[in-house]
């Protein structure tokens, strides 16, 4: 790393800028006196990159240094008259002798820059090529890792392409009409697999087994979303029958008005879903850093509640965004009784990714859940969700 000094003064205008390289490399890391030799306000200063030997650096600080010792005497002498001619130049019977004084001291100030900056330049330019050198060298190591980068992201994408087209294969249609997922579900296996198939799902005896743990999950889906439903058409059926016991107007934070009754919801202790967010064998090399996500709905509470009509459903407090999204404001957010019982068990499985709002991938979860896992997971959802709304029945119409 080396400290590329720039300089102009202002007695000399027309001249361009004194550029020197001074490495700090040398005296361990410090600045040291250097950068304030040249004492004048017109001086920047910038890191730059520079590899260079010991042999060289201390060559090049040299320069540096025999430059400066040229430099600094003539900026002082200049300085001293400029403050001795400073009270002169402003009286008017004086005026033309001190400017006449300040330009003979200006132009004793450009004879000695001159020849030290001359002599200074076959060693700025070394700098300064190596430099270069350097850079384009960084320059063409980050284009080859890009390159590099970019070839193993196609490879990925390509090894996602040919598992999506496993993934695929299970509901392409067979000989015969039926497709693998609707023979898993009959519990039948076809006495002999296509060519084209064995090809593209390379390990049958996997992929098959795959196939039928997603029915088997599908299946358990299924079921924990119908007791869920039934859980909620038989508790307002029994509260109806009742005459509506325990009844309220839930005002809550929205401005509007729903009638119905609060159920509440333990969710703690359900079996660990953490398996459940990431594809086992699914290649991930081609997506940008992110994460999976298995979007389960499971509210602290929500209203069921008696539409005006006199149907049944779901509603819980939400916000909106207003005004361009500069502010928000409370809403009821209202659900259908079977949508919110398919949302307690979730079907789907995205990958966001970390600095962005895109949905890479989007999966079914059941085709890749294992069913040790998601099966346990979907019956103790659907307990808690029964349990929650009997419970409910049970306090507002008594024992049956």
């Amino acid at each position: 790393m080396a400290l590329k000094l720039s300089w102009r003064h202002h007695a000399l205008a027309d001249t361009g800028l004194v550029t020197l390289y001074w490495f700090p490399e040398e005296i361990h890391g410090a600045e040291g006196p250097v950068p304030d030799l040249l004492g004048s306000s017109r001086l920047s200063r910038t890191r730059v990159h520079a590899d260079a030997t010991p042999q060289e650096v201390a060559s090049w600080n040299a320069a540096t240094l025999a430059c400066l010792s040229e430099l600094t005497p003539a900026i002082a002498e200049f300085e001293r008259v400029e403050a001795r001619l400073r009270r002169w130049r402003r009286r008017l019977v004086s005026r033309r002798w001190a400017a006449a004084a300040y330009g003979k001291a200006a132009e004793v100030l450009r004879d000695r820059l001159e020849p030290a900056v001359a002599a200074y330049r076959p060693v700025r330019e070394a700098v300064e090529r190596r430099i270069a050198e350097q850079e384009a060298q960084r320059i063409e190591a980050g284009r080859r890792a890009y390159r590099e980068q970019e070839r193993r992201r196609e490879e990925a994408r390509a090894r996602f392409e040919a598992w999506e087209r496993r993934q695929a294969a299970a509901d392409r249609p067979l000989p015969g009409g039926s497709t693998p997922r609707e023979l898993a579900a009959r519990g039948e296996t076809p006495p002999a697999w296509p060519a084209e198939l064995r090809e593209t799902v390379g390990d049958l005896d996997a992929w098959w087994q795959r196939v039928r743990a997603s029915v088997r999950n599908e299946r358990a889906r299924e079921e924990a979303v119908r007791k869920v439903a039934e859980a909620i058409t038989e508790t307002a059926a029994a509260l109806e029958a009742a005459g509506q016991p325990g009844i309220s107007a839930a005002k809550d934070r929205p401005s509007e008005v729903r009638h119905g009754w609060w159920v509440h919801f333990t969710w703690s202790g359900l079996p660990d879903a953490t398996r459940l967010r990431t594809p086992p064998d699914m290649p991930t090399g081609h997506l940008y850093a992110g994460q999976w996500r298995a979007d389960a709905y499971h509210p602290d509470r929500i209203l069921l509640m008696r539409r005006p009509s006199g149907a049944y459903g779901l509603a819980v407090v939400s916000t909106e965004s207003i005004a361009n999204g500069m502010a928000t404001r409370y809403t009821w957010w209202e659900w259908e009784i079977e949508r919110f019982a398919q949302a307690l068990v979730p079907d789907r499985l995205a990958y966001h990714t970390t600095h962005t709002s895109e949905v890479a991938v989007r999966l079914r979860l059941t085709d890749h859940a294992d069913p040790a896992v998601f099966v346990p997971y979907a019956e103790a959802v659907a307990r808690r969700a029964t349990a929650a709304f009997r419970a409910l029945a049970a306090a507002q119409t008594g024992p049956a």
